[in-house]
């Protein structure tokens, strides 16, 4: 390896080669991969239109639950207070005989 002119030469030539084999097995798995994601994702994007449509069902219900329970409350504060008013002892007359 002598260098006639000084000049730095390489001897070996580093030469890396990557099988056919591998290249279209990579190719493979991220188009399986690409391909698996674009699916996941559609899914996911069903169960939340699904699960949209069940909490809006949800409150709906709810809000009738508590309409109802607001009407029920104010008949059992009503029929309380006329219960009050009928126990309650009447303040006597004066003057009167009763």
């Amino acid at each position: 390896m002598d260098t006639p002119t000084g000049e730095l030469r390489v001897s070996r030539v580093i030469d890396f080669k990557i099988p056919l084999s591998g290249i279209l097995g990579a190719a493979f798995s991220l188009a399986l991969l690409i391909g698996g994601m674009y699916f996941q994702l559609n899914r996911l994007s069903e169960d939340m239109a699904e699960l949209k449509i069940t909490v809006k069902a949800g409150n709906a219900s709810t809000a009738t639950v508590q309409g109802e329970l607001a009407i029920l409350r104010f008949r059992v504060e009503t029929l309380e207070a006329e219960r009050r008013a009928v126990a309650a002892p009447r303040p006597a007359i004066p003057g009167s005989t009763r």
